[in-house]
């Protein structure tokens, strides 16, 4: 409301003195006085439209009508003709007391623009002109704007640091310190993307090393497969060829016996009196007998080795 008020005293101010100049002319003075209508309502569309008109006569062409049209174009958001508008003033009314507020609405409208190195220079130079102007916290703030839109977060940062820490009741301030959090913020989303990348890079890397290792392993794994099948298969063949030459043997004694049989028999039937006994074959013992002589076998051996270990001991 108060924003509003002062916006239509100002025009007030500005018709009542413009109104002298565009007496010359009834034309003029009528287009203007529709303007300043229209202005006063906030209808920045007509206003603009009706300021234009204005300045096209000779009597209205001054700074006071001027600065009115470019702030109906910047209300209406006409940015661009605004800053040709800025433009034109900034060359013709130097001497204008509202020079440093079209200056000012210069840079701004560069940044609104997407001009951001442009808008950086004409507000600093703002700035360095005019140090105690009540828009130099905002000129500030839209440098700081221009920054952070290019992606210089550090300097953007010590701009609106600078805004909350020297100007706390400026109206930018609330926006500036939410410029800060939000840089503070994308500076902890960066380090966690940095870590989130280096942990993502250091987990493919541990991964293929497992996947390297796995394969390595089963290719180990199937050599010393491979190893134990072929000492099996050559255990086995050798205890085969065990076991053929014990069936043999075992098929040999029993035609002994058999023979033996036989011929006890015929002399049985001789008449022979002294004949033995026969005794008959049990497989299972003569098992046992070779199990004996294989295991007196192999302690021999095992006493023979410990003996040479003994002696290359000493």
């Amino acid at each position: 409301m108060l924003k509003a008020f002062k916006k239509i005293t100002a025009v007030a101010v500005i018709c009542t003195s413009v109104f002298m100049y565009a007496s010359a002319s009834e034309s003029a003075a009528s287009a203007f006085v529709e303007a300043c209508k229209s202005y006063s309502r906030g209808d920045w569309t007509d206003a603009k439209f009706m300021l234009k008109k204005a300045v096209s006569y000779k009597e209205n062409l001054n700074p006071d009508t001027y600065f009115m049209l470019i702030m109906a174009e910047v209300y209406d958001g006409d940015n661009k003709a605004a800053l040709d508008d800025c433009n034109f003033f900034l060359e013709n009314f130097s001497d204008s007391l509202y020079y440093s507020r079209v200056y000012y609405q210069k840079g701004k409208l560069l940044y609104q623009l997407g001009e951001y190195e442009k808008s950086i220079v004409v507000l600093s130079d703002f700035c360095h002109l005019y140090t105690d102007d009540e828009l130099y916290s905002h000129a500030l703030f839209y440098i700081g704007e221009s920054l952070f839109a290019g992606y210089k977060y550090d300097e953007a940062g010590a701009v609106y640091e600078r805004i909350v820490t020297e100007y706390p009741e400026s109206p930018k301030t609330p926006a500036a310190q939410y410029r800060l959090e939000t840089i503070l913020q994308r500076g902890r989303e960066e380090k966690l993307l940095y870590l989130l990348k280096q942990t993502g890079e250091e987990y493919l890397s541990a991964k293929e090393e497992y996947e390297r290792q796995l394969r390595l392993y089963n290719s180990e794994a199937m050599d010393s497969t491979r190893q134990k099948l072929s000492a099996a298969q050559a255990r086995n063949e050798t205890l085969e060829k065990q076991i053929a030459e014990l069936e043999q043997q075992i098929a040999a004694l029993k035609n002994n016996q058999e023979e033996s049989d036989r011929i006890i028999q015929e002399l049985k039937e001789a008449g022979e009196k002294d004949v033995p006994a026969p005794e008959p074959f049990d497989e299972r013992k003569y098992q046992l007998k070779l199990l004996k002589e294989k295991a007196l076998e192999a302690q021999k051996m095992l006493d023979k080795k410990n003996s040479t270990s003994g002696t290359e001991g000493q």
